[in-house]
């Protein structure tokens, strides 16, 4: 053998190890990039699955619902084209089956001004509303809902958002009432309640604004009180 002919095999040898080193990290690469695929998509259902288990039933609609159910099926669906895991096709399935559940919103809470029961509470709530109108914008973004819907559902959302806000203003109120006096709460009561009648176009908020109502009127009738009884204390003269 020559030492060209030589040459020549040492060559193919080596160009033959560069094709599959090649091959072997344009692999590697795409796995990588499914799995960095995958995690995103995962992560994207559990954030969406957390706003559908977490909304308050109260900001829900079966419109909402279903837009949460459908964008989580799509997601799945996108998983299941990166991975082959069973699990996928029992997720569908739990979809499916929740989709058919009946859905009715609650009412107002019994014996309560204010719709949920504590400051952390509400500003946890008026979170997840922010996330799920974030989720409604990005959606519309990737054309999976349509501009129009969108719309419906971020109207609803900023009523409900609203609603969270109303609920930290009467809480600061009740708060003042307890350390400061009815004068001072009876203001913060007043300006809650002229925001929640804004929000009230469907006379859904009857119930919580007629308390609030009914608790501005003894408030009013409580200082009324206390100025006539300031006003009949006798002035010492000298």
């Amino acid at each position: 053998m020559t030492p060209t002919e030589t040459a020549a095999i040492i060559l193919t040898g080596v160009f033959f190890m560069a094709m599959v080193a090649i091959a072997i990290q344009s692999a590697e690469n795409q796995r990588r990039e499914r799995q960095m695929q995958l995690l995103s998509i995962r992560n994207r259902i559990r954030g969406t699955e957390h706003l559908l288990d977490n909304l308050p039933a109260e900001f829900q609609s079966k419109a909402l619902r279903s837009l949460l159910i459908q964008a989580l099926r799509n997601l799945w669906v996108s998983a299941a084209r990166l991975d082959r895991n069973p699990g996928i096709q029992e997720a569908l399935q739990k979809l499916d089956e929740r989709e058919k559940e009946p859905f009715t919103p609650p009412g107002f809470p019994a014996n309560q001004i204010t719709l949920f029961q504590d400051r952390n509470t509400a500003q946890r709530n008026r979170s997840l509303v922010r996330e799920t109108a974030q989720l409604i914008m990005e959606l519309k973004q990737q054309n999976a809902l349509s501009s129009q819907a969108a719309q419906q559902q971020l109207v609803q959302l900023k009523v409900a958002y609203q609603r969270c806000s109303c609920d930290l203003l009467i809480m600061e109120a009740q708060h003042a009432l307890n350390d400061r006096g009815p004068q001072v709460a009876i203001h913060k009561f007043r300006s809650a309640t002229m925001q929640l009648r804004r929000l009230n176009h469907q006379q859904q908020l009857e119930a919580q604004l007629s308390r609030l109502n009914t608790l501005i009127q003894e408030l009013e009738t409580q200082l009324h009180t206390d100025s006539d009884s300031a006003q009949s204390v006798p002035v010492s003269r000298p």
